[in-house]
């Protein structure tokens, strides 16, 4: 025993000799490796690892490409500073009581391209019209990019402030160049900074104006919030949360937040209506209500009173979660947040929980791999740090070949809308077993600043509803410009595949393919290869489905069908046999005929635009093309796909009362 110890302090001393030292080394009392290891080039210099617990271990060592790498107590890890385009092998062996077990199964990868790091130019000389004393118009000439421009980050504070510093409170889609500020106080000298963004996240420089609004000889105040919609929810021991409606007055600039009747916090539109506090004392009430403030500065009656009280100290509480993402036929990712840093721990099984994982790293956003699973299986599971636990959720794993199954695809919907609710709880009594969205997923911006400090859309625009569904759905997710608006907080914060922009996976007689089109995709560009590459080596499954925000089809105007897509993705589809694409960004449903070419075919491909998630409606302005087989633009609503091995089932289901809008079957021939 001495001697294998003294071994493996050589290994970690001398990586590469240790390499040939350790294939002599198995001891029968060695721990075993982790049963399923998964790698991913998230970047062009980052691998992403990740690995299911193993239960008698006290820390992992890493090994890339036979040299050992690090030791880590966790159950992941990041391999930076690698080079792009490259492909790296990964091993992980546990390691307990000083031993070193044997060396896992080889999970290999490789890198993405290297990013593009040029910002694009700085904005033009903004103009600023029609000034009122609660509104302005902003325009600026466009900025240009080497890739694309995502949007133009609107800024706003006082005058003297330095750009860099200005507050940030919305996001202009990349094809606009104007802005209406509204909600402004009378007689009040704003400054203004507009920022181009690209899809890297790269930042141009902010060109800024200062202008002061015209006087008001308003005097009388708003009415304040509704006192029923004012909620108080405890977040940790020291902090609460506040959500409330918006006031009746079509004047208000802004809110007072009132803790124990003195004015703690201000929010001014375009903000949410939420504010969290901070910095409060554990186990302890507090009163609060909302006051209105117009444009004239006149300060509504305030709400009655709301109260909620801390946690105690220490305690701990699951914020967010659990959901399941990244499943496949023999593991799913288990994804959970909590108040305070704590160990994470996810028990599962079939029926019954029979399985403990354990990853000791205290932290408050928690992703552990479970696994090895059976295909089409479903397993309850449960989270939290071993003392507090979730209740029972359950995943079911990708299904085999042959077997029928649903999902459900939905798209532009994150805009806490009663539609979006209506959707999700449809979803929730649905008998899906994933969900799969089309992009857009949280407005206006998928911004989640510090989860610990601050009550964000992701919260209330998206857990909040879809929640109950994530207890037994699988979430995937594809791209719109939605996301790219929010600091890269939507990849942070979940655990989707391959670099979480284009990837694909099987479930059943289907094979998915997830594309981004705010991301290049012409031919020749990382995406397009990895497409076409991807959709070539799938030929023999029975079903070929693609994903992504942008329509080649949609007939909102004569402009909403993206020629781009058209011009550069469509071919694609059509060399590589695929049956049916789903789309969103126009705020409708819409579903072609077969189209090859844009003409109808028989074994044609069937486009589907599912963009009435929630987040209202772009009403058809345009005549039926001859193209378009059914159409609909006053519900909202999602996508249900039944597969078999013999037909793909589109149902259309209305979010208001669950009923089918529109069915098409598609054969397998």
């Amino acid at each position: 025993m001495a001697r294998r110890l003294i071994a493996i302090l050589a290994l970690v001393a001398s990586p590469c000799a240790g390499v040939l030292m350790h294939a002599g080394l198995a001891q029968a009392d060695s721990p075993p490796p982790p049963a399923v290891v998964v790698a991913q080039g998230l970047t062009g210099t980052t691998v992403e690892l990740i690995w299911t617990a193993a239960a008698s271990g006290s820390s992992y060592n890493i090994y890339r490409d036979g040299s050992l790498l690090t030791n880590t107590a966790a159950t992941s890890y990041d391999d930076t500073g690698l080079t792009p385009l490259t492909s790296y092998a990964y091993q992980v062996a546990t390691v307990a009581a000083g031993l070193e077990g044997a060396l896992s199964q080889v999970a290999a990868t490789t890198t993405q391209a290297a990013a593009e790091t040029s910002p694009p130019t700085q904005p033009g000389a903004i103009t600023v019209s029609s000034i009122t004393s609660s509104s302005a118009k902003l325009s600026w000439s466009k900025s240009s990019d080497n890739t694309r421009v995502e949007g133009f980050r609107v800024l706003r504070g006082v005058p003297g402030n330095p750009a860099p510093s200005l507050p940030y409170i919305w996001t202009v889609d990349g094809f606009k160049n104007s802005y209406t500020a509204t909600a402004l106080r009378s007689g009040k000298t704003y400054q203004f900074g507009i920022q181009a963004l690209d899809p890297d996240n790269n930042l141009s420089l902010i060109r800024t104006v200062t202008f002061t609004t015209a006087s008001s000889s308003d005097t009388v105040p708003p009415a304040p919030p509704s006192s029923g919609s004012l909620s108080v929810k405890k977040f940790s021991p020291t902090r609460i949360d506040l959500t409330w409606g918006a006031s009746s007055s079509s004047d208000v600039s802004g809110y007072l937040v009132l803790r124990n009747g003195v004015v703690v916090g201000q929010v001014d539109l375009p903000m949410r209506t939420t504010y969290s506090d901070n910095g409060l004392a554990p186990s302890t009430t507090y009163s609060y209500a909302i006051e209105a403030v117009d444009g004239a500065g006149n300060v509504s009656t305030p709400t009655g009173i709301k109260s909620g009280t801390t946690l105690a100290a220490g305690q701990v509480r699951l914020a967010r979660g659990p959901l399941a993402q990244s499943t496949t036929a023999s593991s799913a990712r288990i994804t959970w947040w909590t108040d305070l840093p704590t160990r994470s721990v996810v028990a599962f099984g079939v029926g019954t929980i029979t399985a403990t994982l354990v990853d000791p790293v205290l932290t408050t956003r928690h992703v552990m791999l479970i696994g090895p699973l059976t295909a089409g299986t479903t397993y309850v599971y449960q989270v939290g740090d071993g003392t507090v636990v979730s209740q029972l959720a359950t995943v079911t794993t990708a299904a085999p070949p042959g077997t029928t199954f649903s999902f459900a695809a939905i798209g532009d919907f994150g805009g806490n809308s009663t539609g979006e609710l209506q959707n999700a709880q449809h979803i929730n009594a649905d008998t899906t077993q994933f969900i799969q969205t089309v992009g857009d997923n949280i407005y206006p911006d998928g911004r989640d600043p510090n989860f610990l400090t601050f009550y964000s859309d992701f919260d209330n625009r998206l857990f909040k509803q879809f929640q109950p569904a994530f207890m037994h759905e699988t979430f995937t997710t594809a791209n719109g410009e939605k996301e790219y608006f929010g600091d890269g907080a939507f990849w942070q914060d979940f655990s989707l595949p391959n670099n979480e922009q284009w990837f694909s996976y099987d479930w059943g007689s289907a094979h998915i393919l997830v594309l981004d089109t705010e991301r290049p995709y012409t031919p020749g560009s990382p995406q397009y290869n990895f497409a076409q590459s991807d959709l070539s080596a799938h030929q023999s499954s029975t079903w070929r489905i693609v994903v992504f925000q942008n329509p080649p089809y949609s007939s909102t105007s004569a402009n909403s069908s993206s020629v781009p897509v058209q011009q550069n993705i469509v071919p694609l589809l059509q060399q590589q046999k695929v049956q049916l694409v789903l789309s969103g960004n126009s705020h409708n449903y819409e579903r072609t005929y077969g189209l090859i070419d844009g003409q109808r075919a028989l074994n044609g491909i069937t486009y589907i635009v599912t963009g009435a998630g929630g987040n209202g409606f772009n009403t058809f302005t345009i005549a039926q093309p001859t193209w378009s087989a059914f159409r609909e633009d006053t519900t909202y609503e999602y996508v249900r796909v039944t597969v078999s091995a013999t037909s793909l089932l589109v149902q259309a289901i209305s979010s208001s009362d669950g009923s089918v809008l529109d069915a098409s079957s598609i054969s397998g021939s």
